[in-house]
């Protein structure tokens, strides 16, 4: 009964409230809708987004890699670079030294064999 007096005074019949009240219903789950939809879009961007940044981190990761390694193989050349030519300087000083030996050699024969003979003489002068 009170329902009744209610939809009287406010001239809304009980078809009329119950549609609205269906209105209402529909409304609600279509929000409902709307924000799950939003949501899934969310979980979708948000992935994307995570999967995106993990792409960017390998790609940077590979750079760096590719850098280094060409850092590495620059600095190795230029090693190989020093390193042979200290080797050909120690060559070329290694035969400067081997000439002046060779050059000495005659030198040093001589005054071994001029000292030996003053030994000899003196040892002969001694005992003579």
């Amino acid at each position: 009964m009170v329902r009744m007096f209610h939809s009287q005074l406010s001239g809304e019949s009980p078809v009329a409230r119950a549609d609205t009240l269906l209105e209402v219903r529909k409304a609600e789950e279509e929000a409902e809708h709307i924000i799950k939809e939003a949501q899934e879009r969310q979980k979708a961007i948000v992935a994307a987004a995570r999967k995106q940044a993990l792409q960017r981190g390998r790609e940077a990761e590979e750079k760096l890699k590719a850098e280094i390694e060409s850092t590495l193989s620059k600095e190795k050349k230029s090693v190989a670079s020093q390193k042979e030519e200290i080797l050909s300087k120690g060559r070329t000083e290694a035969a400067k030294i081997r000439k002046q030996a060779d050059e000495r050699i005659p030198k040093v024969k001589n005054h071994l064999r001029d000292s030996f003979e003053r030994a000899i003489d003196a040892a002969a002068g001694a005992n003579g």
